[in-house]
């Protein structure tokens, strides 16, 4: 009885995983036929993909219901299978850096690069990732440098479980489980930390800056990319203020990108040096008119698109409404919203013996 039991359970588990992808080939088959969207968007102003976002979605309920409820975690577990498929196979979960203006997947390894500039530089030893997600710039780091020890630390179960599974090969790489407001490592642990993306969910940027000052040694670096207010939100357009809140929460910063100033002031309070701080916000267009074309076609779906968010899980369709702003967000010229490098100098103090 029990085997039959055991044997009908496998049955229905393996017919709902069947259907489940045979869902989400329908879906990419979707997504991916059809005209190219690239007059359509050279036509799109903000105000239209606010009305399109209205539509779909309802922005006000984005706004004021979604935004009370957001799960870091939750978001990449549920938006896992979107990056896979529209944005990276190699499971890059950041933005390449097209510095040329033409989009080449091999430029998402261009974050990792500068981050291994430094590694040469400064001799490193003990190299720290925060958000390290599924692995993507340490597993290439520590195939680069066999003689430094790279630890990855992330709060999704599931990417450090993927990312586990590529560190087997690799004697001096490892990935846990953790939260970069309360680092597990003793003081001075790191000579170089880096954080792709990550720092923006923190809700108080002190809280992680303190931790990463604490852990890195002295005269080690923090090497950060990460999207950040250029100044306050209250000095933009009406539009603009909503585009920004909207793709804000559709990408889980819960409390919104920290204004870039702000942001520095208080890493020069805890007692970081700031080295480097460059907007390369030009160099992320390639992507953001990828994913804009793509999020196009959701919302040109007509029923279709309703259909599809009320069945797909919620974190993974709001993910089109950051892919339609953020070319009108992340404006070089125009944009509320800014990429930055930064790279800060840990100037502590050592103790003469």
């Amino acid at each position: 009885m029990s085997y039959e039991i055991s044997h009908s359970i496998i049955s229905i588990w393996l017919q709902a995983f069947m259907r489940w992808n045979n869902f989400k080939k329908l879906i990419v088959n979707i997504l991916t036929a059809g005209k190219d969207n690239s007059v359509l968007t050279n036509q799109l102003t903000l105000e239209d993909a606010i009305a399109k976002i209205d539509w779909l979605f309802g922005c006000d309920h984005i706004l004021n219901k979604v935004n009370h409820n957001i799960n870091v975690s939750s978001y990449y577990t549920q938006s896992e299978w979107g990056y896979k498929t529209f944005h990276s196979e190699q499971d890059a979960v950041h933005m390449a850096l097209n510095f040329n203006g033409v989009f080449d997947p091999n430029d998402y390894y261009v974050q990792p690069k500068i981050v291994a500039t430094q590694i040469s530089n400064l001799g490193a030893k003990d190299v720290l990732e925060l958000g390290c997600g599924k692995g993507f710039n340490s597993y290439f780091l520590a195939q680069q440098y066999p003689e430094v020890h790279f630890t990855g630390v992330d709060l999704t179960p599931l990417h450090i479980e993927i990312a586990s599974q590529k560190a087997a090969t690799l004697s001096n790489l490892n990935f846990k489980q953790g939260n970069f407001n309360q680092l597990e490592f003793l003081d001075d642990s790191f000579d170089i930390l880096f954080a792709v993306e990550c720092l923006c969910h923190a809700p108080q940027a002190k809280i992680p800056l303190a931790e990463i000052f604490r852990v890195l040694r002295p005269d080690g670096q923090l090497v950060v990319f990460d999207g950040f207010r250029n100044l306050k939100l209250e000095q933009y357009s009406k539009s603009l203020q909503i585009a920004t809140n909207l793709t804000e929460i559709s990408m889980a910063v819960e409390n919104g990108f920290g204004e870039i100033q702000d942001w520095t002031d208080t890493a020069k309070s805890i007692g970081f040096h700031i080295q480097t701080i460059e907007n390369i916000s030009f160099a992320i267009q390639p992507t953001l008119s990828k994913l804009q074309n793509l999020s196009l076609k959701l919302f040109c779906l007509s029923w279709k698109a309703k259909l599809l968010v009320y069945l797909l899980p919620k974190y993974l369709t709001i993910n089109a409404i950051a892919g339609l702003l953020m070319p009108f967000t992340f404006n070089p010229e125009s944009g509320s919203l800014g990429y930055y490098k930064l790279i800060l100098k840990c100037p502590k103090a050592t103790i003469a013996s």
